[in-house]
């Protein structure tokens, strides 16, 4: 831990190498149970793949969580478990997404389907290296997503029993909610977009998505999980979900914007890739609403597809930071706000409310 200000913040580096030791541990104690097979390597080497990289945040969050509603410091209570079911649905749903939106790469490195498929080829099976790939991906996340569940009760069993039900009910309910949300994206990208009509991309549809999809399971359930694990009571609950729920909404429309103007050294993922795989955000939204009709053909050319030519690419990303990135760092802007006021008045004692204020900042500032 360190001090700034007279306020302790958590050691974010040492909870994540925690919480990586941890989701591997999970995911090694689930594939003992189920017993081992040489067949069964080419998959299980992806699963550890898969988990790999990211700053475990879902986990630490969790962690944030449960200081937030005992009174320990970050990381002092016994739940890596917890943090660890949390990153293998992560890595669950990466997979998943990553099919879905014909992903290429994340984090700099093949997705599991491109990756499998290459085994297939390499290996000189018969039949389609790119269905197996589809096919050995889905059946991926599936694996960890049932690790994830295997880990989570096992975690619930060492809880007291009311809340260890809660913490179960709350975890499925989550994962729930990410396939509904992963519909609604998909559903989206499918309408046609027409240049002369205002609402083709209507900013509430895509909002939705970015609750239902990612800011709810990215940010408000994990806090809410560790909260529940940490002995929180319902009102202390639901104060954290209006406190962080603004910010978890913000800290994907950063991640909307990182994927129109990110770096692929700093984000993983090439320039322009939310719009060459469709993606129906706020971004596009607001872009849309304010873009002229000439620019909104141009739009409409290159959305969702990944055979756009360089120069058109570099076409809609110009037409985007025009129209759509001002309004939408207002939005940001806004969401931000609206998390400190709710802050400001939830009469949380100022551990707390320090433990919530370093969220924030976290959550609202990135840049990759």
């Amino acid at each position: 831990m360190t001090s700034t200000a007279g306020q302790t913040r958590p050691d974010r580096a040492a909870i994540a190498h925690r919480i990586d030791l941890a989701t591997r541990a999970a995911l090694h104690r689930t594939l003992d149970e189920l017993g081992p097979s040489p067949l069964l390597e080419p998959l299980v080497e992806a699963a550890f793949t898969t988990i790999e990289g990211g700053k475990r945040l879902r986990g630490s969050f969790a962690l944030i969580g449960a200081a937030i509603a005992d009174g320990r410091d970050p990381g002092e209570d016994d739940l890596d478990a917890l943090a660890a079911a949390l990153e293998l649905y992560q890595a669950s749903a990466l997979a998943h997404d990553d099919l879905v939106d014909h992903s290429d790469t994340r984090r700099g490195r093949p997705t599991p389907h491109v990756a499998l498929a290459s085994s297939h080829r390499a290996s000189g099976w018969r039949g389609s290296a790119q269905d197996y790939g589809a096919a050995a991906a889905i059946l991926l996340g599936d694996l960890l997503l049932s690790a994830a569940d295997h880990t989570v009760a096992g975690a619930a069993r060492e809880l007291p029993p009311g809340r260890g039900s809660e913490v179960l009910t709350r975890f499925t309910l989550m994962h729930a909610e990410v396939a509904l949300g992963q519909y609604l994206d998909v559903r989206a990208e499918q309408v046609p977009l027409d240049a002369d009509d205002d609402e083709a991309v209507p900013l509430g549809a895509a909002l939705e998505v970015v609750r239902r999809k990612s800011a709810r399971y990215s940010v408000v359930h994990p806090l809410a999980l560790g909260v529940i694990a940490g002995g929180g009571d319902p009102t202390l609950v639901a104060t954290v979900e209006r406190v962080a729920g603004p910010w978890g909404t913000a800290f994907q429309l950063r991640d909307d914007d990182l994927g129109v103007f990110g770096d692929l050294s700093a984000t993983g993922k090439p320039t322009g890739s939310d719009l060459l795989e469709g993606k129906r955000t706020p971004l596009l939204a607001l872009t849309w609403a304010r873009a002229p009709r000439a620019a909104r053909v141009e739009l409409a050319a290159g959305l969702g597809h990944t055979d756009t030519s360089p120069q058109l690419l570099s076409r809609m990303v110009g037409i985007v930071e025009e129209y759509g990135r001002g309004p939408h760092e207002e939005l940001i802007d806004e969401l931000v706000s609206r998390g400190a006021r709710e802050l400001a008045d939830s009469g949380l004692d100022a551990r707390v409310s320090a433990l919530l204020a370093d969220l924030g900042d976290l959550l609202t500032r990135r840049e990759a």
